[in-house]
């Protein structure tokens, strides 16, 4: 993984819950090759809605990209994961992340202002789609936009100007730290 973080530690789920599959490969609820590729091995033991999965696995960034289940990050999972930081030690403890990238607005998995005021401007909300910026405890919280917006343009442009046949999977990990390095300390707060 070009991002450092091992398939063991990324849970995908869809509508049955955690996606997993047999040792062998012969059982599971992975739907195609790419769900298959990060499935997890074994059957999840645990209960499969949203909220024991994020008490089970105990994230630090939820994503959601569906985009046919809007408003799935209700309160319970953004309380959830403020739980999950606050069981943490200390020096370990990390701001939630929440990325609700579906679009339309509509589709969306959770509105800005549900995640700030859920949080109580804890976690750090993305989304696909813009969201107006929210007062939470006396202060403005402006979400982030999280979305190729800021990547396709150049990827096409560059592409189309070099007559590319195909775009290696790793310039898109480079386009996307160079947008995250464009971030400064006020853009996180």
């Amino acid at each position: 993984s070009e991002a450092g973080i091992p398939k063991e530690q990324v849970f995908v789920t869809n509508s049955k819950g955690v996606i997993w599959k047999s040792p062998d490969g012969a059982e599971g609820t992975g739907k195609n090759d790419e769900q298959k590729a990060l499935a997890q091995v074994g059957r999840p033991s645990y209960p499969q809605d949203l909220v024991s999965i994020v008490r089970h696995v105990k994230p630090d960034v939820i994503i959601g990209a569906v985009g046919v289940a809007p408003n799935c990050f209700t309160k319970e999972v953004i309380e959830e994961m403020l739980r999950v930081q606050d069981a943490k030690p200390e020096g370990e403890r990390v701001r939630p992340v929440c990325f609700a990238l579906s679009n339309p607005k509509t589709q969306a998995e959770i509105t800005a202002k549900d995640c700030y005021t859920f949080s109580k401007g804890r976690a750090i909300f993305g989304s696909g789609t813009r969201f107006d910026g929210e007062v939470v405890d006396g202060r403005l919280r402006e979400p982030g936009q999280v979305n190729n917006f800021f990547i396709f343009p150049g990827m096409s442009f560059g592409a189309m100007a070099c007559e590319a046949r195909t775009i290696p999977e790793r310039f898109f990990m480079v386009a996307a730290e160079a947008v995250a390095n464009c971030l400064d300390a006020h853009d996180i707060e």
